[in-house]
């Protein structure tokens, strides 16, 4: 099994597990009604891609977030905001890649599978969005068409 495939059984099982918990109870004040904030993702769909998932895993003190998406060509893009794990298991780093706001995170991949991750601060700080379908500047011209990484 992939390292892609391994990690999308895995967060999958977590994430739809995690969605078949919750509610709320009359009498909580506000802060519990709403329960902890959902992880943004913080990036607009890539031209020609479009949402095939959504799933939400939830922590005590934020909600992560899994985004999938499809283009015409059957190009996947995963992304995963607050849901820490092992990204890219078993892929090389090839290059540190500028993420959001200028931290620095490892690309990871070879042939169509790419894994980009970072940290930024707080709760929702794991990232992480892993391509499949794509050659190394594909992805990477993606990721800049999403606002993911800034423009070279």
């Amino acid at each position: 099994m992939s390292a892609i495939a391994r990690i999308l059984v895995v967060t999958g099982a977590i994430a739809l597990a995690a969605a078949g918990c919750g509610g709320s109870s009359a009498g909580h004040d506000e802060a519990e009604e709403h329960g902890p904030p959902v992880c943004e993702p913080g990036f607009t769909t890539p031209a020609g891609f479009r949402q095939t998932e959504a799933f939400e895993d939830p922590y005590d003190d934020h909600v992560g977030i899994r985004l999938g998406f499809v283009d015409g060509q059957g190009r996947e893009l995963h992304y995963f905001a607050g849901i820490p794990g092992e990204f890219g298991e078993g892929l090389p780093v090839v290059a540190t890649v500028e993420a959001a706001g200028g931290i620095e995170g490892p690309l990871q991949g070879s042939d169509e599978t790419w894994v980009l991750t970072w940290t930024v601060p707080g709760p929702c700080g794991a990232r992480a969005v892993l391509g499949n379908g794509f050659a190394r500047g594909e992805f990477l011209q993606t990721l800049e068409d999403a606002g993911i990484v800034p423009r070279s």
